[in-house]
């Protein structure tokens, strides 16, 4: 799902983000950021007592009176011992009118949002029941809509969006992602004036003969509840074709409102492009035997539905991250909302390997820098601490953003050609693949596939907070001939948890015939390396293709090189005027505690750009101010003894 989180938190932000080639996730209305305010009430995660096999959804819906009725069927297996009575999500304002079970009348009772059914016998583990509750009303409409009816173009629009917790506003249900049934009937009954899209194969269109037809939709693969889905309106099809063979193929169906079909055509047709690059680096599409598609629907983002995405929108962002979900979060989906970054940190991956096949490694690159930028406002850690809020579970910079730079730090880690097959071996691992995963299944796949130990990896950046910010020193020394000694000293500012970051760290070394990259791994907050290079160091990159999330805080010529300094200056920067990055040099004559500040005119601070212990040396630091207005502005520079000020020029 690409959601209403980063428009919102940029209304509430007290400074502007720059203008990126990520698509805004929604353009939420007023009604829903209320809601978003809210907790959710969370029955989580559903009666353990049983086992879902199958759903079938036999509903009319009512766009006049704004209401449902019908029946839900629920086939299950039993997995504890004395079962008297089970239990099911469903919202205490819709009307529960009968329940059988296995075949007979049975009583129920409602609880806090639940439907307790009694089984009129002692069940124990293994035995099969079948339950079918019968009910009316108007459904809720939490979270990011759950269930909605409205209008496009003067016609009735109706749309569910269930995730997280949103199916119980509208269908008894065992509202948890981990119990996936094995498969389900949808069967939608509307107005002949309108088409009801649901997920898997249309079966069968029936004319009920007084105004209505129902479609029976049916999935063939597991589903989680959240991804059940139906968008109903007069739609307009347009359909085409994925080849996944030269004789095979499967249709995609696309259901938009007739008014934004023909102006939308050339962007559904990049579609069977876009699979063909996700199975090839993914593996085959996972639906196969049934459809992709998209519905069009009143919300201003996308929601991974099925096998068919609902959709707010059409630019190239928005069909790559919901069509990605259909491998992560559709196929193999997070167990809980925990580990929500399985499924949306790979779809925002997902977004760039587009880009990447399509235009280059450099548009790839471009992508994840600003996923990086965005990445650097998380707060908390990856997992998800507190899943009762759906801002927490959909926290923007930390569910997509930073998320999806992990994935992008690994594939650094491992190289190209072992993290694609680390992410098609996920695919299809029979312990995942159509069901559910935690961040140690991914973890136990990644490092079976490289051979490597990835437990400091996963450790601090899932379970870990910030990112590292680094200081290198450097010097040379001649070893005769045509090699030097390249003496490294790389220090990291301290963290909270992990109190520094363990990670592979790429240095290109710059000499007059030519370039090299060296790796260190960095696994001490305070490290010195000496690495034998051929050809005298000009000078040093470190992460020169942007492989980590960090601050270099400093890259310094050591104490071993004639052109060490000896007095303390702070040097005009340059540009200037300048829009809106900038260049900071500053000497330091000694080792000493340093701080370098930009305040604006009046002397308010701004920022902090440097703020550490720093060694004896020449240091160059960027200051980024995409998020200022123009105007002057002062950096200071404090180290030991030494203060001095200076004047800057931001000109838009």
């Amino acid at each position: 799902m690409k959601n209403l989180i980063a428009a919102l938190l940029i209304l509430i932000t007290p400074f502007t983000f720059p203008q990126s080639g990520k698509e805004s996730c929604i353009l939420g209305k007023t009604a829903q950021f209320n809601r978003l305010k809210k907790l959710v009430e969370v029955n989580y995660p559903g009666d353990p007592k049983y086992d879902v096999k199958y759903y079938k959804l036999d509903l009319t819906i009512n766009h006049t009176s704004q209401t449902i009725s019908g029946n839900i069927t629920c086939n299950a297996k039993v997995v504890q011992s004395n079962v008297t009575e089970i239990y099911y999500d469903f919202i205490n304002s819709m009307i529960v009118d009968s329940v059988l079970f296995n075949g007979n009348n049975t009583s129920f009772s409602r609880g806090t949002n639940t439907v307790v059914v009694q089984t009129n016998t002692s069940l124990n583990q293994g035995d099969d029941l079948t339950t079918v509750v019968y009910y009316h009303g108007t459904p809720a409409s939490g979270g990011f809509g759950s269930f909605e009816f409205s209008s496009q173009g003067g016609n009735p629009l109706i749309w569910s969006l269930s995730e997280p917790y949103g199916a119980k506003d509208w269908w008894v249900v065992k509202d948890t992602p981990a119990d996936k049934a094995d498969s389900a009937d949808i069967w939608l009954t509307v107005s002949t004036s309108l088409t009801p899209v649901s997920n898997g194969n249309l079966m069968e269109v029936v004319n009920n003969g007084n105004g209505t037809h129902t479609y029976k939709w049916h999935v063939s693969y597991p589903i989680a509840p959240y991804l059940v889905s139906l968008a109903i309106t007069n739609y307009a099809l347009y359909t085409n074709y994925y080849h996944y063979s030269p004789t095979d193929s499967m249709p995609i169906t696309h259901y938009l409102y007739p008014s934004s079909l023909n102006s939308n055509i050339s962007q559904l047709n990049k579609t069977p492009g876009m699979i063909e690059i996700f199975a090839e680096r993914f593996g085959e599409y996972p639906f196969i035997n049934e459809k992709y598609g998209h519905a069009q629907f009143g919300w201003g983002g996308g929601m991974e539905h099925q096998t068919i995405s609902s959709m707010g929108g059409f630019g190239d962002g928005l069909i790559a991250h919901e069509l990605a979900h259909m491998w992560y979060g559709d196929n193999i989906t997070c167990k809980d909302w925990h580990h929500i970054w399985l499924n949306e940190g790979f779809a925002t991956m997902g977004e760039g390997l587009i880009y990447e096949a399509w235009n280059g490694k450099a548009a790839y690159n471009s992508y994840i820098a600003d996923e990086m930028y965005y990445a650097k406002f998380a707060s908390g850690t990856i997992y998800v601490q507190d899943i009762s809020s759906e801002w927490e579970i959909f926290n923007s910079y930390r569910t997509y953003s930073k998320a999806c730079v992990v994935l992008h730090m690994l594939r650094g880690i491992v190289g190209d050609s072992t993290f694609f097959n680390i992410l098609r071996t996920y695919s299809y691992d029979p312990s995942v693949a159509y069901g559910n995963a935690v961040t140690e299944d991914f973890q136990a796949i990644a490092e079976n596939v490289s051979g490597l130990d990835l437990n400091y990896f996963f450790q601090q950046w899932i379970y870990g907070v910030n990112y590292p910010t680094y200081s290198v020193v450097w010097s040379k020394n001649s070893l005769g001939g045509n090699l030097y000694d390249l003496a490294l000293k790389i220090t990291q500012s301290s963290n909270s948890n992990p109190s520094f970051f363990t990670m592979p760290i790429q240095i290109k070394v710059n000499s007059s015939t030519g370039d090299t990259i060296i790796t260190v791994f960095n696994n001490a907050q305070v490290q010195n390396f000496n690495i034998t290079v051929a050809n005298e160091p000009i000078s040093i990159t470190v992460d020169p293709n942007n492989w980590i999330l960090k601050t270099i805080n400093s890259v310094v010529v050591g104490i071993e090189d004639e052109m060490q300094p000896q007095t303390f200056s702070l040097e005009q920067n340059y540009p200037n005027p300048f829009n809106p990055v900038t260049k900071i040099k500053f000497t330091l004559a000694s080792n000493e505690y340093t701080t370098l500040k930009v305040y604006d005119i009046i002397g308010k601070e701004i920022t902090t750009l440097v703020n550490n212990q720093m060694e004896k040396g020449h240091y160059e630091i960027n200051f980024d101010a995409s998020n200022l207005p123009s105007g002057v502005y002062l950096y200071t520079l404090n180290a030991g003894g030494y203060k001095e000020t200076r004047k800057m020029i931001l000109m838009r």
